[in-house]
């Protein structure tokens, strides 16, 4: 295991590169010293899918021969080649839109380049907000993605077809114009150094009660922000008429809104103020005038990006939360907020699109690949043996984000509607419990093993540390077929609000790498051990490997590689009523009671 490594393997990891990279920069060539071979493959187009009514490749060009790379690694190659990679915060192609429990790029795209080369199939059967898919076309792989969820799959293929710089600067100028004939005037305050007419940027509430302006006058440039006026008061509590075809549903109150439904929040309509309402109504409808639909879209999904600056979820007008931003994983309304003027905040959303277009297209878009579909991937339109490599990020399960609940919004706003009964989730709310959950991960991994190729790898990242969640997922891959290879703990690029506030929060996820066996060895039977899983003794054996190491030792660093250690041994041992199970208490208790803390 990766914790396990002395200095002596680290200090041959340099070297094992170096060959590895030889190794698979000759493309003809085959080495049998049991660590990598390439061949070359024809993809069979003519094979009939089994049990599918169609298959996802009948839609596309039948791929010529390529290469495939068959690598005979054993963990230890693994480990050492991939190890602990820090994560990276996200480049600028990401920055586009928000998603929840989003992947750092820099580690898909090293999973990506280490376990395929150009020219194979990827498949994420979970795709969410695309980094799989995104990442493989970078680095010129064929990628499929999947998901239920319609706003991941836009959202997805979006940043595989970015607009022309040049059109999407336009056609945002011209919109934010049309927006500023229509509504502008209803984010005016008096400049209390010139007197004319400034742009409210923020007002500052307690509950109901006005308390701050914040504003940027554009004749002298003073920027203030001071107590309201009534002038200012006055045109908050405008009525003004809603655009035609402004988007407002009833709330379904799923585990995500349920603060609003505590707030007795009924419709959507109701989490932004009126005017903030209509202003991001009028963006709307001006944005649905653009004929270009690549920047049309963009377009949309800026201001599906500034949707939640628009309403009352923006907490803290004093700044001491930081940038004005959706920071928690669930709708609410919070006692102390702000209201952004959606004009000012949608133009910021497009400064980011556009930086996000501009890296995409230099890293090669629009990229000539399949798109994402979507699909339940409990059934997937693949052949059998036809996929190289997948990597994936299923849900979380437990209390874990409720993805397709906190897209719903965004959702609505580009009219889409979503089968979140479908959702492979724990959410009592909705009545998905724990069977389905673990039936939804039970088919997606068995399609998943059917779908891969003999010998290639499945990588899995999850971050639940709740047991009963582990379990699902350990046995869906197990059942399937999958043998355990290796795992490494993986910090996240930007930690959410929960993470750095709450002591017990996990603080790390995992990236669990999986193998399908090859052909001759489908016996998937596992040992029966006499042994039982001692939390103390891995505690021992993982910080004198991190001392060894030169790793930091924290609780929660010992912590994550604990849980690696048991994931490991659970997986080889099979669910048994004696595997202690670790939890960030009992870590501080022998870290204390071994006196490696105080």
């Amino acid at each position: 295991m990766i914790f396990a490594k002395t200095k002596s393997i680290h200090l041959h990891k340099r070297q094992h590169q170096l060959e590895l990279a030889e190794q698979r920069g000759l493309s003809k060539a085959q080495h049998n010293n049991g660590k990598l071979t390439l061949v070359k493959l024809r993809h069979d187009s003519n094979s009939a899918p089994k049990g599918r009514e169609r298959d996802l490749f009948d839609e596309d060009e039948p791929l010529k021969d390529y290469a495939t790379i068959d690598k005979h690694v054993d963990r230890e190659t693994i480990e050492v080649m991939l190890g602990i990679i820090p994560a990276q915060t996200w480049p600028a192609r990401y920055k586009i839109h928000k998603y929840w429990g989003r992947k750092p790029a820099n580690i898909v795209s090293s999973y990506i380049d280490f376990f395929s080369i150009p020219g194979e199939t990827i498949l994420d059967p979970f795709s969410g907000s695309g980094v799989t898919i995104v990442e493989g076309a970078r680095l010129k792989r064929r990628p499929i993605g999947f998901d239920l969820n319609p706003f991941a799959v836009r959202l997805t293929n979006a940043m595989l077809s970015p607009p022309t710089p040049a059109a999407f600067s336009e056609a945002a100028r011209q919109v934010i114009a049309a927006t500023e004939r229509s509504i502008a005037h209803m984010y005016v305050t008096t400049c209390d150094s010139c007197g004319g007419d400034a742009t409210v940027r923020s007002i500052g509430y307690i509950k109901d009660n006005m308390r701050e302006i914040r504003y940027k006058c554009p004749h002298c440039k003073h920027t203030a922000a001071r107590p309201p006026q009534p002038r200012d008061i006055t045109l908050a509590a405008m009525e003004l008429p809603v655009p035609f075809g402004a988007p407002d549903e009833e709330i379904i109150f799923g585990w995500e809104m349920q603060k609003l439904k505590r707030r007795n929040v009924k419709r959507w309509s109701e989490l932004f103020t009126h005017r903030n309402y209509c202003a991001a109504a009028e963006l709307r409808n001006a944005i649905l005038e653009v004929t270009d639909p690549n920047t049309r879209e963009w377009l949309l999904l800026s201001l599906t990006a500034g949707l939640a600056q628009f309403t009352r979820m923006i907490a803290d007008f004093e700044g001491k939360a930081g940038g004005p931003s959706w920071k928690i994983n669930c709708y609410w309304m919070p006692d102390k907020w702000q209201e952004l003027n959606p004009i000012w905040y949608f133009e910021n959303r497009v400064t980011k699109s556009l930086a996000s277009a501009l890296d995409l297209i230099s890293n090669g878009a629009p990229f000539n690949s399949p798109r994402a579909k979507i699909v339940d991937s409990r059934v997937m339109p693949i052949k059998e043996d036809s996929v190289d490599y997948i990597f994936t990020d299923p849900p979380y399960g437990g209390e874990g984000i409720q993805y397709g609940e906190l897209s719903y919004l965004w959702c609505l706003w580009l009219s889409e509607k979503q089968e979140l009964g479908a959702e492979v989730a724990f959410n009592p709310y909705r009545r998905l419990d724990q069977d389905h959950y673990s039936n939804g991960l039970q088919k997606v991994f068995s399609e998943c093993f059917r779908v891969l190729k003999p010998g290639r790898w499945m990588t899995v990242a999850f971050a639940n540390k709740d047991p009963s969640v582990w379990d699902c997922l350990m046995n869906a891959c197990r059942d399937a077929g999958f043998k355990f290879v290796t795992a490494a703990p993986m910090k996240r690029s930007a930690p959410s609000l929960t993470e750095t506030t709450m002591h017990t929060a996990p603080k790390a996820d995992l990236i669990l790498t999986f193998q399908k066996p090859p052909a001759a060895q489908t016996d998937t039977a596992r040992p029966e051990h006499a042994v039982t899983y001692s939390v103390g003794s891995a505690v021992e054996r993982i910080v004198e490997a991190m001392r060894n190491c030169g790793i930091e030792m924290t609780p929660h660093n010992v912590f994550d590689r604990v849980t690696v250690d048991w994931f490991s041994w659970f997986y080889e041992n099979g669910s048994r009523p004696n595997a202690v199970r670790p939890t960030l208490a009992k870590v501080e208790f022998y870290l204390r009671e071994r006196g490696y803390t105080s």
